[in-house]
């Protein structure tokens, strides 16, 4: 082999590729390729693009994925809660005409691939966490529904003006009796069709027996005489590589949407792939993720698809059909494409309202009342948070609903930063250790100790409730208090802010008699404290290595000034916290 051939990049699973593999690769490959057919048509739909762009992203974004992703589970390509919101990307931006649409929507698929790159690059792997599992409950379920409704004027046969979720749902209420009937009357028969298999057999294509049934309907039956619209005309084969055209000024008018759509594709991404890897004994690798899912999204940007994620269902059908590698998406994409070449008159009969019917199917899919009540039952404020981000996706839109989310996650992180569950500590008779006083009856403290523990790191959003609630649990003692000792095990970091607070408490402690001591602090605490000076005002007798310790040490001093010996045992005065403790 040349040494120009040995510098070609070959992904890992291509160089340890087996014969052995092959049968269930191709297997998982057909499933899937059979699969995005009509769900690709279908999401196009919602994008109001031509219908193939759906099938050109998927098989662009899995060719992508297979050579660059991490994953040998998961399938990227156009998926229902990203088309919905892709959609209201480029209907806010004044997108109207299906050319317009497909040139924005290719161009935030390159957009989403390139934000995803940079946060690649920066090892951003992490920022899936910032929607978490309840904001993404609630932003899911507002999106199924938001579907189902969408699809209702497609599968009653009637027209419908309004956009948004209310104005949408009373219009087609108010027009159920202009509702075409053989357009009912399919559509119903398709959707009850998928609900069944999906419940009795689920490992049937339900959605390709839907599409062949519909077209060979309409062969036999002229269909589009009988007043139902069909697909009509699908462009043959791929298109060329090219990038979208668009009016200047229009990278920065979909900036904002790109951005929302890319955090919202890799969450979810990341979250189908973790799911699938943890099934599987996998490594889960977020970083390579990142980059897997940027390539998928900026291939199929440049072949005039729209933006792609993980797809849960597609995903399932490959991981059921035992496939090993990312060839299995290789073999989907070729499946799709000879479909494309050879097929695409074929497809061109299509009834319109069976793919509202696979669409609605797969928004029902989406519903998880299940995780709602769960979240309820985990923590109220949780499910509060879920219910508001489904409610803003139905008010507010997808759109916004997402920055809604977002937005309700980081503050949220923020609550919890700034009221960190805190302790006081002391002693259980016949117990190892110092814990939490609260909830244990016969704990044991000192008099005129103070054993604070807060369950966080000491920076600007919490300092001033550190501070807080040391002087409330020191005017709240029963007896006069001689000591505070901070626990910092749990004080990992520590700002300029936190720094300075902890000279601010040393400084109104001392005023008022009592010291101030700090057990197992960490290294980079040790690091601020000392560039302070706060380690040397305190100096190497109110610096402890453990809680054991400090204690020791404040029960010699008390002996030494009270001039008798002070029974650790014999103590059981219990000071009461003002501490914050998060609702159950």
């Amino acid at each position: 082999m040349s040494k120009r051939v040995k510098r070609v990049p070959v992904p890992r699973w291509l160089r340890r590729y087996e014969r052995r593999f092959i049968a269930r690769d191709l297997a998982g490959g057909l499933a899937v390729g059979s699969m995005l057919i009509p769900q690709g048509l279908a999401f196009a739909q919602i994008v109001q693009v031509p219908p193939v762009a759906g099938l050109w992203s998927g098989i662009a974004a899995m060719i992508a994925y297979a050579l660059f992703g991490p994953s040998r589970h998961l399938i990227v390509g156009p998926e229902a809660g990203t088309a919905m919101m892709v959609a209201s990307v480029l209907t806010a931006a004044g997108l109207q005409t299906p050319e317009q649409r497909l040139e924005g929507a290719a161009l935030l698929a390159l957009m989403v691939g390139a934000a995803l790159v940079v946060a690649g690059c920066f090892r951003l792997g992490s920022i899936s966490n910032f929607l978490s599992r309840p904001i993404l409950v609630g932003y899911i379920n507002g999106v199924a529904l938001v579907l189902v409704v969408s699809q209702l004027p497609g599968v009653l046969g009637i027209r419908s003006t309004q956009g948004d979720f209310f104005p949408q749902v009373e219009e087609v209420a108010s027009k159920i009796p202009e509702a075409h009937g053989p357009t009912v009357w399919l559509s119903g028969s398709a959707l009850l069709f998928l609900l069944v298999v999906r419940r009795v057999r689920p490992q049937l294509p339900g959605a390709v027996l839907v599409v062949v049934a519909g077209i060979a309907l309409s062969a036999l039956l002229g269909l589009e005489a009988h007043g139902l619209r069909v697909l009509g005309h699908i462009e043959q084969g791929l298109p060329a590589l090219a990038l979208p055209r668009l009016p200047e000024g229009g990278v920065l008018q979909l900036a904002p949407g790109a951005l929302s759509i890319a955090l919202l594709v890799f969450a979810s991404s990341a979250l189908t792939s973790r799911i699938f890897a943890d099934k599987n004994r996998d490594a889960f690798r977020a970083n390579r993720e990142l980059f897997g899912v940027a390539a998928a999204n900026v291939a199929a940007g440049l072949v005039n698809g729209v933006p792609a994620a993980g797809s849960d269902a597609r995903t399932a059908i490959n991981d059921a059909s035992g496939s090993r590698t990312q060839a299995a998406g290789l073999f989907a994409a070729a499946f799709v494409a000879v479909i494309l070449f050879f097929l695409a008159s074929v497809m061109s009969l299509l009834p319109l309202a069976l793919l509202g019917s696979v669409v609605i199917a797969s928004a029902l899919s989406l519903f998880d009342l299940r995780g709602f009540v769960r979240i309820f039952q985990l923590r109220r404020l949780e499910g509060v948070l879920a219910m508001a981000t489904f409610v803003g996706v139905l008010v507010l839109g997808i759109l916004p609903g997402v920055l809604v989310a977002v937005a309700l996650s980081i503050s949220d992180l923020v609550r919890r930063a700034a009221h960190p569950h805190d302790a006081v500590l002391g002693r259980l008779r016949g117990q190892p250790g110092y814990q939490d006083i609260e909830g244990r009856p016969g704990s044991e403290t000192l008099p005129g100790l103070i054993i604070y523990r807060m369950d966080a790191p000491l920076f600007f959003a919490n300092a001033r409730f550190l501070r807080e609630q040391v002087h409330g649990l020191v005017g709240a003692a029963e007896t006069p208090v001689r000591m505070v000792v901070l626990d910092c095990g749990a004080m990992f970091d520590l700002d300029v802010t936190g720094a300075e607070t902890l000279e601010e408490l040393d400084r109104e402690l001392a005023e008022r008699g009592i010291t101030l001591g700090l057990a197992e602090p960490h290294a980079p605490m040790r690091r601020v404290l000392r560039r302070s000076g706060l380690l040397e005002k305190l100096g190497r007798h109110d610096i402890f290595s453990t809680v054991g310790e400090a204690i020791r040490a404040y029960v010699e001093r008390a002996e030494a000034d009270l001039g008798r010996d002070i029974d650790w045992q014999r103590v059981s005065e219990p000071v009461r916290p003002s501490g914050h403790h998060p609702e159950p």
